[in-house]
């Protein structure tokens, strides 16, 4: 391998190194709960701007380089592919979706993958210097430092702006969900402190933003990501805890009713034996519903809530057949006070909640 064949090789290698991709939108900040939000797409937008600005300057000095070499070297084909680059970067300005937006950057690192592979050509083709086009990138790059620089300081502005206000705004949604678990009595104080150290991340967040420090954003965002997850099953198990609470209040609540109930049409003489036996098999459901729901078992309670529709629809029947002695025995006894159709499960008193969940 010739010495002229090495460095064109090199020079290869070096249009692989200053073409890196380009990152996606998770660079601008993990979970962002409105992709669509103003300063989200803004964020997206300065990057695409800062990332062409500097992408425009590299292909300028390859371009002019590559038109040292032989006369038989044509840049039109590198001139075409940049120019089709910065007409992409140019209507992100007008985009307002992040959809738009993400999809024009993988739009642009398909467009510099193929200017690579025509730079590639047309080294190969006028046996060009790595150590030449380098000089001659760095040079371009130079000379546009300023507008890239200031593209970089907005860029790292609108960065900021929209990750630390998305940081507030899952903030106050957290502060929202431990009120409403509080005023209703339950014990939060587990997840506090897990929003406790979230809070305490957010600012190390603005420390990285600060400093311009990508290893230290990747380190925040990455024990965000962490302490997030740790207050979402925090708050899971707290929801089922008051979960349980208010269904077994419930249940409690109905069958002590419809105890109420046998009893009364008991003390007037009447056999609720059967309706008394499916009650039972109704409180016998209990012990099972806790277990469920302490084990956080949607498919059993699922399968308790259909026998607990079954039972009531049993009861409701044995109830009816009991009051129809009543009926029978109007002639006999004093007039009963008329009865609600209300039974148990199956049709709870207006302003509550069904039982089953």
């Amino acid at each position: 391998m010739t010495s002229r064949t090495r460095d064109v090789l090199a020079g290869i290698c070096l249009i692989s190194l200053i073409f890196l991709s380009i990152p996606g939108a998770s660079a601008l900040g993990a979970q962002q709960p409105w992709k669509d939000n103003p300063e989200h797409v803004a964020a997206l937008q300065a990057y695409a701007a800062y990332s062409g600005e500097q992408f425009k300057a590299k292909m300028d000095g390859a371009i002019q380089y590559v038109g040292t070499l032989n006369g038989s070297v044509n840049t039109g084909s590198l001139q075409s592919d940049e120019q089709q680059f910065l007409a992409t970067v140019s209507s992100v300005t007008s985009m307002t979706s992040a959809d738009s937006v993400t999809q024009a950057l993988q739009t642009m690192k398909t467009e510099i993958a193929q200017y690579r592979t025509n730079l590639k050509a047309a080294l190969a083709a006028g046996k060009g210097s790595g150590a030449d086009l380098k000089a001659a990138v760095d040079d371009a790059v130079k000379a546009d430092q300023a507008n890239i620089q200031n593209l970089e300081t907005a860029y790292w502005s609108a960065r900021e702006k929209s990750r630390i206000d998305e940081f507030n705004f899952n903030d106050a949604r957290r502060a929202g969900v431990l009120a409403n678990l509080t005023a209703k009595g339950i014990d939060a104080t587990a997840a506090q402190g897990i929003e406790t150290q979230i809070q305490g991340e957010g600012a190390s967040l603005s420390s990285a933003f600060e400093a311009r420090d990508e290893g230290k954003l990747k380190d925040a965002n990455t024990q965000l990501a962490t302490l997030t997850q740790q207050f979402g099953k925090e708050i899971q198990s707290l929801a089922w805890q008051g979960r349980e609470t208010t269904r077994l209040a419930r249940f409690d609540n109905t069958t002590s009713r419809m105890q109420d109930r046998l009893t009364n049409i008991s003390a007037r003489g009447l056999d609720v034996s059967t309706a008394q036996g499916i009650l039972s098999q109704i409180t016998a459901l209990r012990p099972q519903i806790q277990t469920a729901l302490e084990n956080h078992d949607e498919t059993s309670l699922k399968g308790l809530n259909s026998q607990l529709t079954s039972l009531d629809q049993q009861f409701s029947q044995a109830l009816r057949e009991a009051l129809s002695q009543a009926r029978a025995q109007r002639t006999r006894t004093p007039r009963a006070r008329p009865m609600s159709n209300q039974t148990g499960f199956t049709r709870p008193e207006a302003g509550s909640a069904p039982v089953t969940s």
